[in-house]
């Protein structure tokens, strides 16, 4: 790393390879490693002679299923016991961004009311 100028370093230190990944995340095996990230919808990246994620990527798919328990321990205050947790901004940015995609869809489903329903539902809007 000594040949590397300060742009090289400052990308170099924002991204993993697998195999750090796999060592975050205690597994060994390149395929497992993959595997976890797919499902966590991390990408990957590919370049000749190296395979990488964002670093910032792979810490938001890490941090994502605490927010979602202090979301359902804390549903009034999650955000501000999030929020005490996290000392990078733009983590804190990033994950609220996914959590408000997440929230964003709306119901498939559409519920149909029965003719009584209807009859009740005019009666109390009048």
């Amino acid at each position: 790393m000594d040949g590397l100028n300060k742009e090289e370093k400052a990308v170099l230190t924002e991204i993993m390879s697998i195999k750090e990944v796999g060592v975050k995340i205690g597994r060994k095996d390149k395929e497992c490693v993959v595997k976890w990230l797919n499902a966590n919808n991390v990408t990957i990246h590919r370049m000749p002679k190296l395979i990488f994620v964002y670093k910032i990527d792979f810490e938001c798919a890490m941090i994502l299923p605490q927010v979602k328990d202090f979301k359902r321990t804390f549903p009034t205050q999650w955000e501000r016991y999030y929020q005490k947790t996290i000392k990078n901004e733009a983590l804190f940015s990033l994950i609220m961004l996914k959590l408000e995609v997440e929230t964003a869809f709306q119901p498939t489903t559409k519920v149909k009311r029965s003719k009584k329903d209807e009859e009740l539902y005019q009666k109390l809007m009048s």
